[in-house]
């Protein structure tokens, strides 16, 4: 045997080195995303993800990370620290924060809570923070899971998921918490938990309120307040069967300044599940479950109202068994039902109706050969209805096969190396009223589903006291709408690109982790073989592509109490290539924090922080050469913040 079998790249940034009940200040440590303590009920579900995810890239952020990090827009502290994804020019600030994974044939991946499947919600618009949607208390880990995800997620998986994994009441015992921050950009934050368990049941609480008085620096804010709320429940309903519960509820409503004028924005936000996990033996168990969620924007200024509400409902059965000495078996089969509402400032009703069958499996040889492959089938139906008439189907295709199979295998004790071969689809529903009419023109291309594989290679290299990580992979995404002489045609956007992260003690009391991502190559291909170059959605725009970026972060631990921080994000700069071959070039920056911590005792702790210590403003937005505009734009920010625990 080679080695155990783990999920080498399944590795987060730990937020605390403390016990649960302690107060949380920023440290890094290595935790192994598998062999978690899950009931019973849950374990022989937990053993087959974990097999069949063996050959897979992610990366994982600690919730306590992400709480110092940016305490109210989980997306902007997730992006600058977690390898894959894409930080395009101009939208760096504190803000805002995109999910576009690898890929640049989409806006941005969907999103998974607690392992459920995918969704998107409708976004922030205009201005303020975004991602406001779970408290960042209450967030356990946030991974980026890289590359085609369909199999185990569906929809909107082209560059990979964005999945938030929250705390468990499990793990607490007559827990109260209270954190509170505020800045020099006029910010307060207020956040608190409480959490407890008894031998049947459990129970996880959070909530937040932000108050933002801006009153116009940065210039186009006046102000935000957030509140929001979340519980998740847990009943052990007997020794082999597990109900999960989870309920939450988010308001955000910044007021922006538009042509002198201050415009209110309300975002409403709901999301509710319900999971049962069955056991009938060791081998075998059960998981059934529903997920509704529910999102508004309304900007009344703009005449804008967008809706996207999901229902999903689905059913998995999973089997873990050995089949011969040094064989194991794990493996699962599903049922998903999806519906998506999506309507869009009164003029466009949509429904879109998903049926999925799917399949995971994998096999391991010795405890180290892992090969899985996994296999899922679509159907897809779509009622559009545009200013109050009921359109024809252009639907090109009414199913999509998804596929992924991998391999990994461990040559040396501590070197374990992958490959795998991936799909997602995307349903793309944000082309309806983005593109106008046009999706459905009969002399377009009608309406494609985005399909894209994924091709994959990867090493993990661990020592005594870190790892290194790399991956090379390609993706193709086949059928992205793309407008040109008022009609959509879809084209076919290839990209690769190269990842390595590392994590390592230099010391006892230094430690580091760092990231790094290039994009090797971005091509977009018409249907008459015409290459457009990173032209893809409208014609006379072209994507900026990110050369180099980097991430790194470093903790020093002065004494047992005091330790003090470090978070960079560096960007050598933007190159966009018309369809004319005509390049723009856009500047880079450099984005750094620092913050100390210290445990006053152990259940009271307070921080400090210099957020964007550099000073910048522009984020990538200005073309080389050409002077900065950064007035009325946010810059330094100081932070103080303090952690009670009773």
């Amino acid at each position: 045997m080679k080695g155990k079998v783990v999920v080498t790249t399944a590795v987060l940034l730990a937020g605390t080195a403390m016990e649960a009940a302690q107060a949380e200040t920023f440290n890094l440590e290595p935790v192994q995303v598998v062999g978690s303590d899950v009931h019973p009920s849950q374990e022989v579900r937990t053993q087959v993800e974990d097999s069949f995810n063996q050959s897979r890239s992610a990366s994982y952020v600690n919730g306590s990370v992400i709480q110092n990090l940016n305490p109210v827009n989980k997306g902007d502290a997730l992006r600058y620290n977690a390898v894959g994804l894409i930080n395009q020019p101009g939208d760096g600030g504190r803000f805002g924060g995109g999910t576009k994974i690898r890929t640049f044939g989409d806006w941005g991946a969907s999103e998974s809570i607690d392992g459920l499947p995918a969704f998107k919600l409708a976004g922030e618009e205009g201005g303020g923070y975004a991602n406001t949607i779970i408290p960042s208390i209450a967030v356990d880990r946030i991974g980026v899971l890289r590359g085609g995800r369909a199999v185990q997620y569906g929809d909107g998986t082209d560059g990979g998921v964005v999945e938030t994994t929250i705390k468990s009441g499990r793990y607490y015992t007559n827990h109260q918490a209270v954190n509170l921050d505020v800045s020099t950009a006029k910010e307060a934050m207020t956040q608190g938990e409480i959490a407890d368990h008894g031998e049947a049941w459990d129970y996880y609480m959070a909530g937040n309120w932000l108050q933002g008085e801006y009153n116009g620096d940065p210039e186009n804010l006046e102000r935000q307040r957030v509140l929001g709320g979340l519980g998740k429940f847990g009943w052990n309903i007997g020794p082999d069967t597990r109900g999960e519960f989870l309920a939450i509820i988010d308001r955000s409503s910044p007021d922006i300044i538009r042509n002198g004028n201050v415009e209110s924005i309300e975002v409403n936000s709901e999301v509710g599940a319900a999971t049962v996990d069955h056991k009938f033996s060791d081998r075998s168990s059960v998981r059934v479950g529903a997920l509704v969620t529910n999102t508004r924007s309304t900007w009344d200024a703009r005449a804008r109202d967008r809706n996207v509400n999901n229902r999903i409902v689905f059913a998995d059965h999973y089997l873990s068994t050995p089949l011969a000495e040094g064989l194991r078996y794990d493996g699962s089969l599903g049922l998903e039902y999806k519906q998506t509402e999506y309507q869009r400032d009164r003029l466009w009703d949509n429904t879109f109706d998903d049926i999925a069958l799917k399949s995971a499996n994998s096999l391991t040889v010795n405890d180290n050969l892992v090969l899985s492959a996994g296999l899922r089938h679509t159907w897809f139906s779509n009622d559009i209805i545009y200013n109050g008439a009921e359109q024809p189907n252009n639907l090109a295709d009414d199913k999509v096969w998804s596929y992924e199979f991998g391999a990994s295998y461990s040559v040396l004790d501590n070197t374990r190396v992958r490959g795998s071969v991936a799909t997602g689809y995307n349903r793309f529903i944000e082309k309806y009223g983005n593109f106008g009419a046009d999706a459905l023109n009969a002399n377009g291309a009608g309406d494609d589903i985005v399909e894209s594989r994924t091709y994959e290679l990867g090493i993990n290299q661990g020592w005594a006291g870190g790892w290194l990580d790399v991956a090379l992979y390609t993706t193709e995404q086949d059928g992205v709408p793309r407008r040109n002489n008022d009609a959509i045609e879809s084209v076919k956007v290839d990209q690769s690109g190269l990842e390595v992260e590392l994590f390592t003690r230099i010391t006892s009391q230094l430690t580091m982790s760092a990231g790094y991502m290039r994009v090797l190559q971005l091509e977009t291909t018409r249907a008459d073989g015409t290459k457009v170059n990173g032209n893809i959605f409208w014609d006379g725009q072209s994507t900026s592509v990110p050369e180099n970026q980097f991430n790194l972060r470093l903790d020093y631990h002065l004494t047992e109490t005091v330790n003090l921080w470090g978070a960079g994000y560096y960007s050598t700069g933007y190159e966009a290539v018309a369809a004319d071959d005509s390049v723009v070039e856009r500047d880079g920056f450099l984005r750094l924090d620092l913050g100390a911590g210290w445990a006053i005792t152990p259940n009271w702790a307070v921080r400090a922080r210099v957020e964007n210590l550099t000073d910048e403003r522009d984020f990538g937005q200005t073309v080389k050469g050409a002077p900065v505009n950064d007035e009325g734009k946010l810059g330094r920010v100081f932070w103080l913040g303090t952690d009670i625990t009773f």
